[in-house]
């Protein structure tokens, strides 16, 4: 993963955290779901500075990036995608929780290393 896509990343979930508490809604669920894209086209090898002409919704980006997912984490990414300019930031926030957790396990499990039997 190009590193621009995790600082991309990190800076909107942190962002999308900062506006929830401050109550605004539509900025919270804007981040969050940027935060959501932006790990998933990293995993997906796009590059952060083209690419454009490469679309995708949320939930198929999500669906090449880590595979079949449990049906909560891919009803996350539908709302993340609908809800992108709603009013809903606490919703939004903890969708997109819900979906980097799936694909931080994802990853995790990807590179762990062959356990040894003795």
């Amino acid at each position: 993963m190009h590193p621009k896509w995790l600082e991309r990343h990190m800076r909107h979930f942190r962002d999308a955290l900062y506006h929830l508490e401050r109550g605004d809604g539509v900025a919270a669920c804007y981040n969050a779901y940027v935060s959501v894209e932006a790990l998933l086209k990293g995993i997906l090898g796009y590059s952060p500075y083209g690419d454009l002409q490469k679309v995708g919704r949320l939930p198929s980006l999500l669906k090449r990036a880590i595979g079949a997912s449990p049906p909560d984490v891919e009803e996350c990414a539908e709302c993340l995608e609908r809800k992108a300019f709603s009013e809903e930031g606490a919703r939004c926030v903890k969708c997109a929780e819900l979906v980097i957790n799936a694909v931080y396990r994802m990853l995790e499990s990807s590179f762990k290393a062959p356990s040894r039997s003795s």
